[in-house]
C-alpha cells in the first residue's frame, strides 16, 4: 500500500491516478476541510480515504499503519488554509509525516521537493531543506525528487505567457537554459520510483527533454499560436528589491523563486531513460496543448 499526502493537489492526484492504474492500493491523505469534489474524485479512482492533519502528529499514525511506501507532494504555496504556513506545512508538517511513517515501518518515503541551491533565503526554501534533511536521517529508504520548473506554473499565464494577449514575461537577462517539466511527467517519475533500486537513498534532480532559455521557450508559443509575442524582461535587480522588501512569508517566497529563476536556479537535469523509461513532454507540446484547449 502507498500513502499519498497532498492527494487533492494536481500533482498528488495524478500520482494517485497512476498508482491505481498499476493496481496499487492507495491511501489518500486528506484534511477534514479538503474540497469534497476532490475527495469524491479520489474515491472514484478507488483510493482509500484517510483523514488527518499534518500539524497533528497523532492523527497520522493510522494513516501510515500498514503502508510500505509514503509519497509527499505537500506544500502550502498554493493550498494554504487559515493558520497554515511554510513552517507548519512544508517543514513541520512533512517532518510529522516522516516520523509517523518511520514509526509505522514504512519502507520507502518519496518526497517531492526542488533544488534549493542558489535560491535566496525564504521560508519555502528553508522549509524544503528542513524536510529533506530530516528525511535523510529518518532511517527509511528515501527518495528526494527535485523537479525543474513546472511548465504549468513557469510557462503558464500567471508567471510567463498570456496567450490571449500574446505577451510573455521573462526573468532577468542571463542566458540560462531550463529543462521545463510537466506535472504529469513528475507524477510518472514518482510512481516509477516506488521500489526502484536506482531511487534508493537518492536525491534525483529532474528535468524535461530539452534545455531552453526563457526566450527560446517563447518561440514555441509563437509557433503554436502563429503570432509574435511581446516579451517583457523583469530585471534581476528589480526582483532582488522585491525580495528584500517582501511584506510577508508568502510574498518573500514567491519573490525568492522568481529571483532564483533570474539567476538560473532549478535548471534541472535530463532523466536517465535506462533507469526510468518516461516519454517526456516537450515545451512545444505543452504550448500546443494550451492552444487546443
Amino acid at each position: 500500500m502507498v500513502v499519498v499526502a497532498g492527494s487533492t493537489g494536481v500533482l498528488g492526484f495524478e500520482i494517485c491516478r497512476r498508482l491505481r492504474e498499476r493496481g496499487q492500493t492507495v491511501r489518500a491523505l486528506v484534511r477534514a476541510t479538503s474540497n469534497p469534489d476532490k475527495v469524491t474524485a479520489l474515491k472514484t479512482l478507488g483510493c482509500d480515504i484517510a483523514v488527518g492533519d499534518l500539524r497533528d502528529r497523532s492523527s497520522l499514525n493510522a494513516v501510515c499503519a500498514g503502508a510500505e511506501v509514503a509519497i509527499s507532494t505537500v506544500t502550502a504555496i498554493t493550498t494554504a488554509q487559515q493558520g497554515e504556513s511554510f513552517v507548519t506545512t512544508d517543514a513541520a508538517g512533512n517532518v510529522n509525516l516522516i516520523d509517523a511513517a518511520a514509526a509505522a515501518g514504512v519502507q520507502q518515503f518519496i518526497f517531492i521537493s526542488f533544488d534549493t541551491d542558489g535560491f535566496p533565503d525564504a521560508p519555502l526554501v528553508e522549509a524544503k531543506r528542513v524536510a529533506e534533511d530530516h528525511l535523510k536521517q529518518s532511517g527509511m529508504v528515501y527518495t528526494i525528487l527535485q523537479p525543474a520548473l513546472f511548465m504549468e506554473s513557469w510557462l503558464g499565464p500567471m508567471l510567463f505567457a498570456d496567450t490571449s494577449a500574446a505577451t510573455a514575461r521573462v526573468y532577468g537577462s542571463r542566458d540560462v537554459r531550463f529543462r521545463y517539466i510537466a506535472v504529469a511527467d513528475v507524477a510518472e517519475f514518482a510512481v516509477q520510483c516506488v521500489g526502484h533500486p536506482a531511487a534508493r537513498n537518492a536525491v534525483i534532480p529532474l528535468g524535461g527533454p530539452e534545455a531552453l532559455t526563457q526566450r527560446e521557450a517563447v518561440t514555441y508559443f509563437e509557433k503554436a499560436f502563429a503570432t509574435p509575442f511581446t516579451v517583457t524582461e523583469v530585471p534581476e535587480d528589480a526582483l532582488e528589491a522585491q525580495w528584500k522588501s517582501a511584506p510577508d512569508p508568502f510574498a518573500r517566497s514567491f519573490s525568492a523563486l522568481m529571483l532564483g529563476v533570474a539567476r538560473g536556479c532549478a535548471s534541472g537535469h535530463a532523466v536517465s531513460k535506462y533507469d526510468f523509461p518516461i516519454r517526456m513532454t516537450s515545451v512545444g507540446e505543452f504550448a500546443i496543448g494550451l492552444r487546443d484547449r
